[in-house]
């Protein structure tokens, strides 16, 4: 299969531009045709700059839609009346697109799961492949339901995440812009003012005088410096799946905040697996759709391993123990959903055990951070002020009157 970038007017009148799947230009220009959109270039993918993106379907209404499909399939409407129905129902030109997509390649015969893979950057493939599943036992609306409310858990998951890292991100961020400013602008005017007056100078004020003359004969460097360490250190990322992997295992060293992370990535991988699992996919299919699910190459790479030692015939939650793929506590709930023959229940236990442990700690860490960077903040200030207010004293108390 090939990936075509295209731009052309929808029925809308609109000029739309993204990309499509299919096996030739002929089967592309046929979907797009039957989309009801005016082709007015195609290309393969990777041929010339990509200016825009085609996907601004945002997560929350993915979960909306699929809520829909659950509950309309339930009251007895057909598929194609609730695509029609949800197509013109929503504001958002890129789902009407896409809804309009769906319909048109269903109706030319294409199924539900089939339609989708146009759209797997929006869907991703375990929602598509969990479809595929529920069209082929006949229980697509049991499945979506639980699709719905895992892609709302996984939402709810990653405002948790965002709530630990952004809060901290944007106060360290401040903090470093008013030291910054600070040794630009202000002490160079203030120990202007220090050297008129003579005197000996402690160690915090040469220290102050040495990083404030480092800070401005350096300046561009020090702007410039954490693009390009960003931009080096996301090409290696790229290019380097070793890399990726003890990258992506330190994070959950880092202090305080990489459990949390770590306990979130078990819930969410223990949760997709449990969905995937009970929907009738095998153990080792829904391991391998699970571990991408989690976006962490170090447990990916866990997960793969632990794929192999069952396929060589190790029991699950040994496969798990040897594989480091979930922590010891997590391992032995497995081991009773492995003997009791309930295994997609235990690792529900498992995702909802996790996420509690994450949630308490997210709970403990947010009352400690504005403290301690107030804390850091003021260490900060008060050198500064030392530096500057000392030989100020110093001078007044040698004055004679």
């Amino acid at each position: 299969m090939q990936i075509y970038q295209f731009s052309g007017i929808n029925r809308y009148g609109e000029r739309v531009r993204g990309q499509i799947e299919g096996k030739n230009q002929a089967e592309i220009e046929q979907k797009l045709q039957a989309s009801k959109i005016d082709i007015l270039s195609l290309k393969p993918k990777g041929r010339g700059i990509k200016l825009f993106k085609r996907a601004k379907i945002t997560r929350k209404e993915i979960i909306a839609i699929t809520f829909q499909f659950e509950q309309l399939l339930r009251a007895g409407v057909p598929l194609m009346e609730i695509l029609a129905d949800l197509r013109d129902s929503f504001e958002n030109h890129a789902v009407k697109e896409m809804l309009d997509f769906i319909y048109q390649s269903m109706e030319g015969g294409e199924t539900f799961s089939d339609s989708l893979q146009s759209y797997r950057d929006v869907f991703g493939d375990v929602y598509i492949s969990l479809v595929s599943v529920g069209e082929q036992t006949g229980q697509l609306e049991v499945i979506l339901a639980d699709l719905a409310n895992m892609l709302k858990w996984e939402d709810e998951l990653l405002a948790k995440a965002k709530k630990v890292m952004i809060y901290p991100a944007i106060v360290s961020l401040v903090v470093l812009g008013v030291v910054l400013l600070m040794m630009v602008f202000v002490v160079p005017e203030l120990l202007g003012f220090i050297g008129q007056m003579g005197g000996e100078l402690g160690a915090s004020t040469r220290a102050l005088i040495a990083t404030s003359s480092f800070i401005q004969n350096n300046i561009v460097f020090l702007l410039a410096a954490p693009f390009g360490v960003v931009l080096i250190f996301k090409a290696w990322l790229k290019r380097s799946r070793a890399f990726r992997i003890q990258f992506d295992k330190a994070k959950f060293k880092i202090n305080i905040i990489g459990s949390v992370l770590y306990k979130l990535k078990v819930a969410r991988l223990a949760n997709s697996l449990a969905v995937m699992y009970s929907a009738g996919m095998s153990f080792t299919e829904s391991m391998m759709l699970a571990s991408k699910v989690v976006d962490n190459t170090y447990m990916e790479n866990n997960v793969i391993m632990a794929i192999r030692l069952i396929k060589e015939g190790e029991p699950i939650h040994q496969a798990f123990a040897s594989a480091n793929v979930f922590p010891p506590l997590g391992v032995r709930m497995v081991k009773v959903g492995e003997r009791s023959g309930q295994m997609d229940e235990s690792l529900k236990n498992v995702s909802y055990f996790y996420d509690r442990e994450a949630k308490e700690s997210i709970e403990k860490i947010e009352p400690a951070i504005e403290p301690l960077l107030t804390i850091i903040m003021a260490v900060i200030v008060g050198w500064v002020m030392m530096a500057v207010l000392g030989p100020v004293y110093d001078t007044i108390t040698q004055v004679q009157f």
